[in-house]
């Protein structure tokens, strides 16, 4: 019990730590490579990113603890794919609601401790369907970053974009 608790506060905590660079340096991709980590705006997709890339960073981090990286990586991704999707749809449920900033970190920091809490049970979820899901996904958030749609849950909804149409 006390080992899984030390995984899941390691993994928890650096998930956070890690996140919150992350948000420092949220709008600061200048290119290509760093605007597929870093959020570009405030829309739900983009602040998905801050779940996903730092769980994912955490695979090396925790790896010793939990019997190397490749058993860290097959609880972590699916958590990580689960956790960032299920924080993108709050975010977006949240920008329909016109919540405040403090809601959504809320929201962010609430699923990243879920998430990393649930990489580490005591059956932790495997399965091909979910690391493909989480494989998916980062193929999603590189492809998104470099051509990003103009749809609804991929504007941020401060923009005039994503507002009603302005009258002539």
């Amino acid at each position: 019990m006390k080992v899984r608790f030390n995984r899941f506060a390691v993994r928890c905590l650096t998930a956070l730590l890690l996140g919150l660079a992350l948000l420092l340096l949220h709008g600061r991709a200048d290119s290509a490579l760093p605007g597929i980590i870093l959020p570009k705006s405030g829309a739900p997709w983009e602040l998905g990113k801050l779940a996903y890339w730092p769980m994912l960073a955490a695979i090396p981090v925790t790896g010793r603890l939990s019997g190397g990286v490749r058993q860290t990586a097959s609880e972590l991704l699916p958590a990580a794919a689960v956790t960032a999707l299920t924080l993108f749809l709050t975010c977006w449920g949240l920008s329909g609601l016109q919540a405040g900033r403090g809601a959504y970190l809320l929201a962010w920091v609430a699923l990243t401790a879920a998430g990393t809490a649930l990489s580490v049970r005591e059956r932790p979820v495997k399965g091909g369907f979910w690391v493909l899901l989480g494989l998916a996904l980062a193929l999603a958030y590189v492809l998104f970053s470099l051509l990003p749609p103009v749809w609804q849950p991929f504007l941020d909804p401060c923009s005039a974009a994503a507002m009603a149409t302005l009258p002539c």
